[in-house]
């Protein structure tokens, strides 16, 4: 195992004032000064591919148009935020092979977002990420790790993990750690979402891999991947802050609990109000396994045997007979969630296909499975970037083809959506609340 902590410090971003919409018209204005209520709804807009605004609003549910150009923080674009306490929110940009850079930001007293502690670098890049113990915990997979002559370790691949600290100005720590042969069958294992697991451990799906020796793009020996010998299977691993793995449970009845979208893995597990644990398995091309959902009963050591959820069979039920998968879960209340989907539209689109471009409502406890509704139509492609779930209902951004991006709020008992805050940007890349210091 090494270890390293690392911050960058990069250049002073102009700080413009933003506050909260006080007309009804297409003219929105801001007021130049207020003071910030004790928790504000945050909203990251872009401009462009590479800038956006970062802003507080006090309410996201009103049916009316943000204006952002002029106001709020100007900062680069950042395609995922995480708010590993009440009082922070973490940006992090993906750079594809490049090492990802991040930011911090808090609520301030004048109705402004303001930057928390240094801005950071992830060195080694990343390909999944979580909050845990109030930091920010991304991983990325297939390390080759070389001794100072260069030669290389055959016997095993490793992950990278960086712990970035909000308490400690966004100190990034970073751990390298094997992960091959993690569920005893000699395969290494990609790491895929974090979830907090109690106070001390946090739980990741394991995505096996075969691995051998081959060549780089530069000729270079190196280890690659390729697909798993044992497709068939589940395994869900608990660490501690040590990244011990502390508990391993393991079944048969789904394949691997992970979504995909590129190099990125989403997260596709996730406990209820109760305690006890979903695993939500995407059907993928190499498996012979459904989609599916199994339990683990809160302090259970292994999965419930009684509990097994086909949701490709309420998919057909539906009525979409597409066979589509999903790449992402999250917990809304009680025994409610949200499944992302990507359905193969009507329509052509331009540009990147999205990661998902339907959203279903699924009651564990109860098998009930539905679609959202009055949300834009799957078949144009409508794009979903980062939501949050607060107060029992869920928000997420919504960019639909030649239109403003909007917010949305969904209720998951009724299943409906009603159509909140239109921002006049390019698209929202994330929303999130956040408390006054």
């Amino acid at each position: 195992m090494m270890s390293s902590k690392n911050n960058v410090f990069r250049g002073a971003i102009a700080l413009l004032l933003c506050g909260s919409i006080i007309s009804c018209s297409d003219k929105k204005v801001f007021d130049e000064e207020r003071e910030s209520n004790d928790v504000e709804f945050f909203i990251s807009a872009s401009e462009s591919e590479t800038a956006s605004y970062l802003l507080a609003v006090p309410d996201i549910t009103a049916k009316e148009k943000l204006t952002i150009k002029g106001k709020g923080m100007e900062s680069d674009a950042y395609g995922s935020w995480l708010f590993p306490t009440p009082y922070v929110g973490i940006g992090l940009q993906y750079r594809k092979g490049d090492p990802g850079i991040g930011i911090g930001i808090a609520l301030g007293p004048n109705g402004k977002i303001i930057k928390s502690g240094s801005e950071f670098q992830i060195v080694s890049r990343f390909t999944t990420y979580g909050v845990f113990q109030e930091k920010v915990l991304s991983v990325v997979e297939g390390i080759v790790q070389r001794d100072d002559k260069g030669n290389m370790d055959n016997t095993k691949l490793y992950s990278t993990f960086n712990f970035i600290d909000p308490a400690d100005n966004n100190a990034v720590t970073t751990i390298t750690k094997s992960t091959t042969n993690l569920t005893g069958n000699g395969e290494y294992s990609i790491l895929s979402g974090v979830v907090q697991f109690g106070a001390n451990n946090f739980l990741t799906a394991l995505v096996p891999r075969q691995f051998k020796e081959g060549l780089d793009r530069n000729g270079k020996p190196t280890l690659v991947m390729s697909d798993t010998q044992y497709p068939d299977s589940v395994w869900i691993a608990s660490f501690d802050k040590d990244l011990k793995m502390t508990k391993l449970y393991g079944d048969d009845r789904i394949s691997y609990a992970a979504g995909r979208h590129r190099s990125q893995f989403y997260n596709t597990i996730g406990g209820d109000d109760e305690g006890n644990l979903y695993a939500f398995a995407p059907k993928n091309a190499i498996t012979s396994k459904a989609s599916g959902v199994l339990k683990i009963n809160k302090g259970a050591s292994e999965f419930d045997k009684n509990y097994y959820w086909n949701l490709d069979e309420e998919v057909v039920k539906s009525g979409i007979s597409s066979s589509p998968s999903f790449n992402r879960i999250h917990h809304v209340k009680g025994d409610y969630f949200i499944v992302e989907y990507l359905i193969k539209g009507s329509n052509p689109i331009e540009g990147d296909v999205p990661s998902s471009n339907a959203l279903a409502i699924v009651n564990v406890r109860t098998k009930e499975f539905k679609w959202v509704k009055d949300i834009p139509d799957y078949n144009y492609y409508p794009k979903f970037h980062t939501p949050i779930a607060d107060g029992g209902k869920f928000y997420v951004p919504v960019k639909e083809v030649d239109k403003l991006p909007a917010i949305y709020i969904i209720d998951p008992v009724t299943g409906q959506a009603a159509k909140g805050l239109e921002v006049d940007a390019k698209d929202i890349n994330g929303i999130g609340k956040l408390r006054k210091k």
